[in-house]
């Protein structure tokens, strides 16, 4: 039996669903108040989910000097949840920028604040998420259509591997990652052209020799 949504729930729905373009994401983070700049610019690099960033410590973030770095998520929905990627060149340098401004802290939230949980959360992401939205004037979205953007970018990076994707994202089921994946048509077209060059034709036509055999076959 299908569930109806109502007009908002609906409405929710879309908007989580939906995918920001470049000129949205740079309008919108531009005008993103401290510090859900910084978790906006994770989550959409990353592809995490806000209340993991909200949760970050800095024993869970590990820097090379090379420029890379790694990021640990030990509190998750699920087991699958638990995971560690790489840091984005921008994510790296804004990570890199907080830790030297707290004086290298190797423990503590890397988001404090003065709520009960300790660290920056949804409460006040949602107004600061609000505000964004009035000053920056890009139509309105929920906070998570930014794991979602991130999420669909870096499915196509993925070249369409759903289980490569399920990782990044944390998710239990690759029934839930598959939302995030979107096959191109040149994408598609690839396959079917790596597909034809295997047997030495290409769709809707034939070899010289097929050609020949099937005439032979005919006057016989």
């Amino acid at each position: 039996m299908h569930r109806f949504l109502r007009a908002p729930e609906a409405l929710a729905e879309r908007q989580r669903d939906r995918v920001l373009n470049e000129s949205e994401v740079k309008d919108y983070l531009d005008a993103c108040p401290q510090p859900w700049r910084d978790c906006a610019t994770i989550i959409l690099d990353e592809g995490f989910r806000p209340s993991e960033v909200f949760a970050l410590r800095w024993s869970h973030v590990f820097f090379n000097e090379d420029g890379t770095g790694l990021i640990q998520v030990v509190e998750g929905k699920s087991k699958a949840a638990n995971r560690m990627l790489p840091m984005t060149p921008r994510v790296y340098e804004l990570l890199r920028g907080c830790h030297e401004s707290w004086g290298l802290p190797s423990e503590g939230w890397i988001f404090p604040s003065s709520s009960e949980c300790g660290h920056f959360n949804g409460d006040a992401a949602k107004d600061q998420h609000k505000k964004a939205l009035i000053d920056s004037g890009v139509k309105a979205f929920v906070p998570y259509t930014l794991r979602h953007t991130a999420l669909t970018k870096l499915g196509e990076k993925a070249g369409g591997d759903v289980f490569v994707l399920a990782r990044i994202a944390g998710h239990s089921s690759i029934t839930v990652t598959q939302r995030y994946i979107h096959p191109q048509a040149d994408a598609i077209n690839r396959v079917f052209a790596a597909s034809q060059s295997q047997v030495g034709t290409k769709l809707g036509t034939a070899t010289k020799n097929t050609e020949t055999k099937t005439a032979k076959a005919l006057q016989e």
